[in-house]
């Protein structure tokens, strides 16, 4: 399984206090069968604004950390990038980390409330960019959640949705569930993540098991490795995507 959501960075956003904290994070998600995870911090919301270069940093430095305590999995950077007005000055002055700093994948939150076409005009210069947008915890949207043909809108202009593994086991409430649930059966979902935070309970493994009472076992695959281990050609070219399992 590949993570493409986690809040795990130590010190950067309301994630992982230190790196004794981040180090057990790591560690619930190689028991869960994750192989990859990429940290995305908050950024860019009125709150948290960790620049690049600081994620990078301080990614690197976590990977090594998790190599002394012998944890196989690899660590990629990200970021949480929250969709404002400046989204695109910032994206055309090099500031927004894609993920795996891959050059492609760009995972974005959006606020919420928004003005749909100023969004979706957005969404479509950074596709002429040769972005692909990816919406987070897109079932926790209120706008989305309460109009879903927005998602149809979405997936239609080949924007990506992902969802979150605590949303399928009903951490985040029924009414979540139930949206996750829609995104799924319509097959606009593109890839699972934990959105990993300190207090909530990793839920990759068992997000994946419903996963495969709702959809079965091919499409499982498809969403938490097969979809995922796309970013990963941007990151690491000769990663052959086969050797990952859903295991």
């Amino acid at each position: 399984m590949l993570d493409v959501h986690s809040h795990i960075l130590p010190g950067l956003d309301d994630g992982a206090a230190d790196s004794s904290q981040a180090l057990e994070m790591i560690a619930q998600a190689e028991k869960q069968g994750v192989q990859v995870i990429f940290v995305t911090p908050h950024c860019c919301d009125g709150v948290y604004n960790c620049t690049k270069q600081t994620v990078l940093s301080a990614c690197q430095n976590l990977s090594e950390r998790a190599a002394t305590q012998h944890l196989n999995i690899r660590i990629l950077p990200g970021a949480e990038i929250r969709v404002n007005h400046d989204l695109m000055e910032r994206f055309d002055a090099g500031d927004l980390l894609t993920l795996g700093d891959g050059g492609r994948f760009l995972l974005l939150e959006l606020p919420p409330m928004f003005i749909v076409n100023a969004v979706f005009r957005m969404m479509q210069q950074l596709k002429e960019r040769g972005i692909i947008p990816i919406i987070a915890h897109a079932e926790r949207n209120p706008m989305i959640a309460g109009r879903l043909e927005l998602a149809d809108e979405l997936t239609f202009m080949g924007i990506k949705l992902q969802i979150t593994a605590g949303s399928l086991t009903g951490d985040f409430g029924k009414p979540v569930c139930k949206i996750a649930r829609k995104l799924l059966e319509k097959d606009q979902v593109f890839c699972l993540g934990s959105d990993m935070h300190p207090g909530r309970k990793y839920r990759m493994k068992a997000a994946q098991k419903k996963l495969f009472k709702w959809v079965g076992s091919e499409k499982t695959h498809t969403l938490v490795t097969e979809n995922p281990a796309q970013i990963l050609t941007d990151t690491d070219s000769s990663m052959d995507v086969k050797t990952y399992s859903s295991a």
